[in-house]
């Protein structure tokens, strides 16, 4: 007599796997694309996801809501360090921010002021507020 041994891990196709990570089949087909969720073991019909995948999908979007860029996510759900890019030079950032003291922060935008002038804007600002310059 043969006994058929059936294999209980659990098994969940696109539709599913979308519904208990709470995202659309589109966005499973998307990370799965960018390489940040591995594609579904089987082919055609037969191809399914597992506990693995639903875990690295959740992962995925708590890296997502805590704002972790897509370039970025491979490597923390991996366990490695990202790579760290040179820092963009102050005049291709969008906002400076400035720590005037522990309560004041001066921001601002694009690169309308020199340098000199962002200097003079700060050390009349600490005047102002009491703060040493």
């Amino acid at each position: 007599m043969f006994f058929r041994v059936m294999d209980e891990t659990p098994r969940y196709g696109p539709e599913e796997l979308a519904d208990r990570a709470g995202v659309s089949r589109r966005t499973v087909r998307y990370y799965v694309q960018r390489g940040l969720l591995p594609a579904p073991l089987g082919v055609g019909r037969g191809a399914h996801y597992t506990e693995e995948h639903l875990a690295r999908l959740l992962r995925i979007r708590e890296l997502a809501d805590a704002g972790v860029p897509l370039e970025e996510m491979g490597d923390q759900l991996d366990g490695r360090e990202p790579a760290r890019a040179e820092p963009a030079p102050l005049a291709q950032s969008a906002w400076t921010r400035v720590t005037l003291s522990e309560d004041v922060e001066l921001h601002v935008r694009g690169r309308r002021l020199s340098d000199a002038q962002l200097r003079t804007l700060c050390q009349l600002v600490k005047r102002t507020i009491g703060g040493t310059e």
